[in-house]
Parts: structure tokens; sequence; C-alpha cells
């Protein structure tokens, strides 16, 4: 009979394999993700009476869990959003249509890709039966299908499920019936309800590595080397302020980046290094997912529109710091003394995206310091810039996380980010 892996979100199997890994779903979850639970696979009686092999318990119950909220932003580093899934699902109903055509066949209308989610999405996940229902049951197939009974002409719309008839349950029917894009995009569709963001994903891989079938070392969780973007910015200051949000503010994706130097010793200080950093890497085809990072001032958008013009692979993107509504009244001082000035693009280093509520400083304030002929504007510096990345530097995490300290703004730069590396695409 051969030995499944099955990756589920309730009990609604989105990928499912026998007696080998098939697709690597490692990638989903982080550390801390890996539980015991018990296994129908495993016979808990000859365990009862042999207690001395109750070891090979452990490894068979062995399986990867996280609930969906927490899966949908790794699955948004990867580039995977609501319109891949809506562009996946038309492939398969021009496939289905172009089939029809040349069997001659006339069928009902396909669902739109909106009618397809609503009903996928009809009833929250946890709340689906999954009982088994016997074949000997009187009207077995009516039951099987549960509340889904009352909408079996629309699921006869969806494509591409002729041959889904093996189902005993609301979930198994689901799956059968709804479950025809990749368990990425399903995802995507299930996170449409929001009565689904507790819902578990599971990958259970115990039973396949306890029948011999994989080596246990092929199951980790984090992100893989492939999937990981090399964040480079214009000085260590910018990296380490970054590297740290991610890793308390958006910790469910932080293994997913990478940073050229964390530390003091930054290999190229300032917007001209690493322009020329980004021209090094062109004229060595490198494969690796690259965000270059500027400032959002007037000299990281002249190095920005310069890189623009390099014309970069889709393994490489550049980026600006994102404009933010704060930034529009901001405290300047210049040759004609103090006003208010918007910033964004003019003077809009990482440091202002600090909490800038100091006791010991006057309020924040920016100082024009040279004019940039190329893009017509001045650039800007924050006065006592050290002092805030130091106060950031002193926060324990706790308090970044659930304290007095204003991250909103930092909220906005990662998130911005995380939106940028999305679109960033691997090299095949």
């Amino acid at each position: 009979m051969g030995t499944s892996i099955k990756l589920c979100i309730g009990n609604v199997s989105l990928s499912y394999s026998k007696n080998f890994m098939r697709i690597d779903y490692g990638f989903l979850f982080q550390e801390g993700d890996l539980f015991r639970r018990k296994t129908d696979s495993i016979d808990y009686g000859y365990y009862e009476e042999h207690p001395e092999e109750k070891e090979e318990i452990d490894e068979a119950e062995e399986l990867f869990a996280r609930t969906l909220s927490r899966i949908l932003p790794r699955l948004k580093v990867l580039g995977f959003s609501l319109d891949a899934a809506r562009a996946e699902y038309q492939t398969l109903v021009a496939e289905g249509a172009e089939v029809d055509s040349e069997l001659g066949e006339q069928k009902n209308e396909y669902l739109t890709f909106e009618g397809f989610c609503n009903l996928a999405c009809r009833y929250p996940l946890n709340d689906l039966k999954s009982g088994y229902i016997k074949y000997e049951t009187p009207d077995r197939d009516m039951l099987s299908q549960g509340r889904f009974a009352a909408d079996i002409d629309l699921f006869e719309r969806i494509p591409g499920t002729d041959n889904s008839d093996f189902f005993w349950s609301e979930t198994s029917f689901l799956s059968a019936r709804a479950c025809i894009l990749s368990a990425e995009s399903m995802l995507q569709v299930f996170g449409l309800n929001a009565a689904n963001a507790e819902a578990e994903v599971t990958w259970a891989f115990g039973p396949i590595v306890h029948a011999g079938c994989v080596q246990r070392e092929a199951f980790q969780p984090g992100a893989r080397q492939n999937q990981k973007i090399l964040i480079a910015t214009e000085g260590a200051s910018d990296a380490r302020i970054i590297q740290r949000s991610l890793d308390i503010l958006r910790p469910d994706v932080a293994d997913f980046f990478n940073f050229v130097d964390g530390d003091e010793r930054h290999h190229f200080w300032g917007t001209g290094n690493l322009v020329r950093f980004a021209e090094g890497l062109l004229r060595i085809d490198v494969l690796n997912q690259v965000l270059f990072v500027f400032a959002n001032d007037a000299e990281g958008v002249d190095a920005f529109r310069k890189l623009e013009k390099l014309k970069l692979p889709a393994n490489m993107r550049a980026m600006l710091l994102p404009d933010l509504v704060e930034f529009r009244g901001f405290a300047t001082r210049g040759p004609e003394g103090v006003s208010v000035s918007d910033i964004n693009g003019r003077a809009a280093a990482i440091e202002c995206y600090l909490d800038l509520r100091l006791d010991q400083y006057p309020a924040p304030q920016v100082t024009w310091s040279n004019f940039k002929k190329d893009i017509d504007a001045w650039h800007g510096v924050l006065d006592f810039k050290e002092s805030y990345s130091k106060h950031f530097y002193d926060q324990p995490d706790d308090l970044l996380r659930n304290g007095s300290y204003d991250v909103s703004k930092l909220l906005k730069l990662i998130d911005a980010l995380i939106q940028q590396a999305g679109l960033v695409t691997p090299m095949i």
C-alpha cells in the first residue's frame, strides 16, 4: 500500500505523495514548528505489547505545524500572491475549455476566480467534518459531501475535477473538488476567509521517515538557500537597523534575508559605492537574489535612478525607503532659517524612521547640506542622527515589540521591504 505524506490545512489535503517527498515544504516553517502527534499510521497496540520498541514512535509522530496567519507572510516574501493564484486558475480554465472544444462537449460555464474563491471559503475550515462515511451507508455520496451537497452544481463548474470522486467527508470532498491549484495558491485562497487565520497548516512527514522511504535529514524547517535575499545597503547602520527590525518585528520572515555586513566594517560606504557594487554583480552575472536599499534622501534618489538605468535582471531589484506622511511636515533648517518641509526624497535617511522622541534633545530637525543638480533637490541630514540610532540599539527586544518605543515608521519600512522582496525573482 505504501506510506503517504500530506500537506494539509485543517484536515483538508493540499498536496499528497506516496513513498517519496515529491515537494519540499520545509520552507513554510521555522524552528519551533516541530511537534509530535499521534498518527493513524502507527499500531499503538503493538507498541504497548513491545515497550522496548516505543522509541520508534517518536520518529513516526513528527510533523511541522504553523497557523495560516503565520504562513502567508512567508509566501509573500517568495512572491506568492492572490494574483498569482488567479493566473494559475485562469490557466486551468483555458486548458479545460480547450479540452472541451476538442471533445465537442458542451459544459456549463466555468466559475470565475472570484466565484471559485467564494465557494472554497464558504465555510471555515476548522468547522468542516472529517469523519469517515462508510461506502455501505445509504446515500453515501451526498452524506460525504455534507453541506457542500447544496452547491454541487457550482463544484461541477470548477475546471479539472472530472475524476475527483474519491472522498468520504466534507474535508476530503473539498480537497478533491476544490484544491486544484498549487498548495501555495490554495493557501492564498483559504486566507481570504478571516475565520481561517488560525487554521493549522501541517506537514506530517513522520510516517514516511518511519517507513524508511525518506531520510529524516531531508525534513528541515526554514528558508532554503536559493530562496534567501541579500540586502545591500549604503552603510552598516542601515543594515543593522533593518536586520534588527526584521528579527524583532517580523520574525516570521526574518530567515529569508541575509545582509552584506551587519557590523561596523561595512564593505561599501555611501550611495556611489553601492551602485558600483551593483555594477560589479551585473558583470559577473551573479545568480543570487539581491535587493539594493537606498535612503529616501536626495543622494539615495540620485543613486536609485542611476541603478534603474542599469536595467537590473529579475533576480536583482532596487528600492528607496518608503515615503511617509509623517515626513511631509518636518522641521528643517537652511540658509533662510527654520521652516517646515517635505523631506521625502530629500532627507529621509533610515534614522528618520526611528522613534525621534528624545527628552535630552530638541525636537527632531533636518539641516539642508548640499544641492543635487541631477535631481534638482536639496539633500538634508537629520540632526543628532547617531543619538537616535543609539537609543534604538539600547532598547530591549521586548520593549520594541510591546513597549513605549514608537516602531510605527519602522513597521512601514520593513513591510515595504518585504513587498519589494516578493518581486525579486530567483534565477532558474
